[in-house]
């Protein structure tokens, strides 16, 4: 990385500090409705399942009718962050009863507690490790204890953990198990760049605010969607299949649902008429300033179709300039939230996706987008490597125009498998591409599983697709590309430079990318060189990362 300042000289030391401090990262009673439907419940066998008691928290009994009945039932978490998090304890107050029952199955493991790092949304099928050391042994009947801090283990930590209590019964034994003050602690890091990162997820929330359409009720459809995204905690939320209207305003709902004094919502048009669906987007307002939305309501026509009717007659790419809001500065940021085309079986369906792909390209290949940090993001309704569509007897992805330009984009999502096998087991359709010059900050992306397995009965009371989010943080530009063994052999001066900078490499630098960037991020200057000298008299006074190319990878000059 070369720092340089126009016209003044700029030495920057920058030092990294880790402080460590004890989190709570699940704190649930169990001794509220709201609590104890924040934990899943699965029945493997039996009639019985646990159940929420006001007094005695969750409860699960082997016994009704008079007799005993064999049983497997499942008390899951919600899903917890424990990555990154070191010495993390589970601790709660358990008891069982009645006297003559007190210890049945305890030598059999009846009364366990797992963890996991990947719920698979079926106990049956996910991976558990048990947690060691659970106090089995009640002294007195219906006397709660304290378990304890026990330990979850290494291998069960991750971005997606959770933590369950299994409950057997046998149908001539059964003793009632009762839990209570449920809490997760760890010692978190404290990184001190946490505010460089930026998570973004795209949702397809089926018709919501329409009567007519999507989920029957939709108030529970209204409050299953704010659960959600309290849970994923994300900084945006891009939303597809909206309709907003003065009478319903399903996205000023939302924010006043998770809070407006944290949240803020928008959406183009703020009239979208009732039952039309259109893409808005929701944002932490402490990590998010929202500038302006307008849409892309006009480009060429292709592949046969005009550009109103290839964007299914005028569900028009809609566009969102946010700042993304660090510690010291901002990053300017487009997204560009997109419903393509359905799949009907027609090949029409895929000439008009295929069609509007190659207007939005244009139109961001163009001046106003070309140096900018721009994503595309939402319902693609197709693949980016081949295509659902059967009917145009063709194996290419209609977005293969971004694909193919690696140079200047890239679909981070493109090798994701959707985890709902309903239709088969395929690629995921809502999809994000990034521009070139968001590609070292990018980190990761996902499908978001676990909104489906902690809502009950998803697919029919919430939506028929599943989130999928990316990862960004801002400070990959300096960290995320290590100097490789000629990092040495290049010079870049002077610094400060006033119109020409000077680069020496022990090596050929022809043809090599040179790029240049400002502090929030944002390329402003690219080219290819074809000697040893770069103009910079165009750029403004400031101070500026350069980061170059070199064989076969990149690294940053410092």
């Amino acid at each position: 990385m070369g720092i340089l300042s126009r016209l003044s000289i700029w030495v920057f030391v920058s030092f990294s500090f880790c402080a460590t401090a004890q989190t709570t990262i699940l704190n649930q009673s169990l001794l509220t409705q709201g609590s104890f439907n924040s934990f899943t419940t699965a029945s493997v066998a039996g009639v019985q399942n646990w159940y929420f008691n006001p007094q005695y928290g969750a409860v699960c009994s082997g016994y009704t009718g008079g007799t005993s009945q064999a049983n497997e039932d499942w008390l899951i978490s919600p899903m917890m962050n424990l990555s990154g998090a070191d010495n993390v304890r589970l601790s709660f107050s358990h008891t069982r009863g009645n006297a003559l029952v007190l210890n049945v199955g305890v030598a059999e493991g009846w009364y366990k507690v797992y963890a996991t790092a990947a719920y698979t949304g079926d106990p049956t099928t996910t991976q558990w490790i048990e947690i060691d050391n659970v106090n089995h042994i009640v002294p007195v009947a219906w006397q709660y204890i304290p378990s304890g801090e026990l330990i979850i283990p290494e291998l069960a930590q991750s971005e997606t953990s959770r933590i369950a209590f299994r409950y057997i019964s046998s149908d001539t034994q059964n003793a009632t198990w009762e839990i209570k003050n449920v809490k997760v602690t760890g010692v978190v890091p404290s990184n001190a760049d946490s505010d460089m990162v930026f998570k973004i997820t795209n949702w397809n929330t089926e018709w919501l605010g329409c009567a007519q359409n999507g989920p029957d009720n939709e108030s529970l459809q209204l409050n299953n969607v704010v659960a959600a995204m309290l849970a994923m905690d994300s900084d945006v939320f891009c939303l597809q299949e909206v309709s907003n209207t003065n009478f319903n305003p399903s996205i000023a709902t939302l924010v006043s649902l998770l809070g407006s004094d944290q949240w803020g919502g928008a959406i183009v048009p703020a009239d979208t008429g009732e039952c039309n669906q259109r893409q808005g987007i929701i944002y932490k307002k402490s990590k998010v300033q929202f500038l302006n939305s307008f849409q892309l309501s006009s480009g060429i026509p292709a592949q046969g179709g005009s550009y109103t009717y290839n964007w299914s007659n005028g569900r028009f790419p809609a566009v969102y300039n946010l700042d993304l809001i660090t510690e010291n500065s901002t990053i300017s940021i487009y997204l560009v939230n997109i419903h393509a085309k359905a799949e009907d079986g027609q090949v029409s369906s895929y000439a008009r996706r295929m069609g509007a792909s190659h207007a939005l390209k244009t139109i961001l290949d163009g001046s106003d987008f070309s140096t900018e940090n721009v994503v595309v993001i939402g319902d693609f309704n197709d693949y980016l490597h081949g295509t659902t569509s059967s009917a145009c007897q063709c194996t290419d992805s209609p977005y293969k125009n971004f694909m193919d330009d690696d140079a200047n984009y890239t679909g981070v999502t493109a090798d994701i498998t959707d985890v709902n096998t309903y239709w088969g087991v395929h690629p995921i359709i809502e999809n994000v591409i990034i521009s070139d010059e968001l590609d070292s900050s990018f980190v990761s992306a996902a499908q978001d599983v676990a909104v489906a397995q902690s809502v009950a009965n998803y697919y029919n009371t919430t939506s028929d697709h599943l989130p999928v989010s990316v990862v960004f943080n801002f400070t990959a530009l300096s960290t995320a590309e290590h100097p490789s063994p000629i990092h040495n052999s290049w010079k870049i001066y002077p610094n400060p430079v006033s119109d020409e900078l000077n680069i020496d490499h022990t090596g050929s630098m022809w043809g090599q990318m040179f790029e240049i960037f400002d502090f929030t991020g944002r390329k402003v200057h690219a080219e290819r060189l074809t000697g040893s000298r770069i103009n910079v008299a165009g750029l403004p006074v400031g101070i500026y990362i350069v980061k170059a190319e070199a064989g076969s990878g990149k690294f940053i000059k410092i």
